[in-house]
């Protein structure tokens, strides 16, 4: 299963990332406002903040994004399908990451 893996490296940058990302919003949250903005797309008001604890959510789901395509490039014969499917669950996890880390200076008690 693992060793048909290609980028290896990718997909221990994303796992770290995401987890390292887990740890950082545990540790400053409470340098965070009871309430964040989160849900850019929706409409302005009440309706994009959410609780400062689900920052976690968003690398919670960049985890889950890696975890499947490994899952999914176990089945597919084709590498350059599973090259790309690694490479794109590191690069959601590097987007994951600026978004939280963004939020976190924008509402942040520095």
């Amino acid at each position: 299963m693992w060793k048909n893996i290609p980028f290896k490296g990718s997909v221990y940058f994303s796992v770290v990332l995401n987890l390292l990302l887990i740890f950082f919003v545990l540790i400053i949250r409470e340098f965070l406002p009871p309430v964040v903005p989160f849900f850019y797309g929706l409409p302005s008001g009440m309706e994009q903040l959410t609780p400062s604890l689900f920052l976690i959510a968003a690398p919670v789901v960049g985890l889950f994004i890696t975890s499947t395509n490994i899952l999914i490039s176990n089945f597919i014969k084709d590498t350059f399908l599973i090259k790309a499917l690694i490479i794109s669950s590191s690069f959601v996890s590097l987007l994951l990451a600026i978004t939280v880390v963004k939020i976190v200076l924008l509402v942040g008690f520095f």
